[in-house]
């Protein structure tokens, strides 16, 4: 069987020479990778990864860049995508950014000099800098759990964030609530701000209006649910009920009020968004807004499968509907 070596050998050049050829080095002329990919065919040598790569002018990776993999949210659309992409031959490199930009920007110049195939991402905030990275790729990017930025030409998958919001707004309200306080996401989040203008809208529409000390924003972890239910009902002597813009938030919420003593949804109803595994343990049982993590991730590995293999495809956005599931946390007032 044919080696690297006799490939190095038959063109009287160094394996490494053979080696940087294959990984697409810049220092290696053309005229040497076609030759190495001529002896590579004449020997029958079976190629690596790297050498099926040049030779088909693919790497066969993509790459995935997410906010937070421990985050349940992105672990399953993370599923998702793996799912898809190595059942077509893909191999999925993940970007784990811990929601900072300087993580997200070393990322795309990773995939650029790893010369990936194609990237789904999910950044956390889209500045100028980074959007003009996104511009220098020339690989195909499909953006997942939020919009594609303005002056960037390329698909999107998403839920419906503000419906979502309103849909959770309308159960409450026609439960009969009308001191309904607001959880939210830091305000920098461009489907945070979906989901609280989902709330006030909605209030707005049934005459309703927000008190603003009946909200708070800035956090995305139970513990910060717990800190901010217990900041909200130390003003709001009224309120009963909590409209959470994620589970973790919500159950956080619900935590605080179950050490207090106030009886959910007895007392106190509360809605999330999400819908979480964990929103649906026996104990918890959350009502909360659906969004299909997996097969929004399982439709991004679609969309960028295809944008590889079809020059001519021209990929279409993909909005999901958000769905309410009713479980334990509201009642009627």
């Amino acid at each position: 069987m044919a080696t690297i070596k006799d490939v190095a050998k038959e063109l009287g050049i160094s394996v490494s020479t053979v080696s940087r050829a294959l990984n697409n080095h810049p220092d290696i002329k053309e005229q040497t990778k076609k030759e190495i990919l001529e002896v590579i065919k004449r020997l029958n040598y079976t190629p690596n990864a790297l050498a099926r790569g040049l030779i088909h002018k693919k790497t066969n990776t993509i790459g995935l860049m997410i906010p937070d993999i421990a985050d349940p949210f992105f672990s399953e659309i993370a599923n998702g995508v793996e799912e898809v992409l190595t059942e077509v031959g893909y191999q999925v490199v993940y970007g784990n950014t811990m929601r900072n930009p300087d993580k997200e920007k070393l990322f795309l110049s990773s995939a650029k000099e790893r010369q990936m195939d194609g990237l789904i991402v999910t950044p956390n905030f889209m500045d100028e800098k980074l959007l003009e990275q996104f511009q220098r790729l020339q690989i195909p990017v499909v953006f997942l759990r939020r919009r594609s930025p303005e002056g960037l030409a390329a698909p999107f998958v998403d839920v419906d964030h503000y419906k979502g919001a309103c849909m959770a707004m309308e159960h409450l309200i026609g439960l009969g609530h009308r001191h309904i306080g607001f959880i939210g996401m830091p305000e920098l989040s461009f489907l945070a701000e979906l989901r609280y203008q989902g709330y006030v809208d909605t209030m707005h529409a049934h005459g309703l209006t927000p008190n603003p000390n009946a909200i708070t924003r800035g956090g995305r972890t139970i513990a910060h649910g717990r800190e901010a239910m217990s900041r909200i009902c130390e003003q709001n002597k009224d309120l009963t009920a909590i409209f959470a813009a994620n589970d973790l938030l919500a159950i956080g919420a619900l935590e605080w009020l179950a050490i207090q003593g106030i009886p959910v949804p007895e007392k106190m109803s509360v809605v999330g968004f999400d819908n979480l595994e964990v929103a649906s343990l026996h104990w918890i049982k959350l009502t909360t807004i659906a969004q299909p993590r997996k097969q929004m991730g399982e439709e991004a590995a679609r969309i960028i499968d295809r944008m590889i293999r079809e020059e001519t495809y021209q990929a279409q956005s993909v909005f999901f509907e958000p769905e309410l599931i009713q479980r334990n946390t509201c009642r009627e007032v």
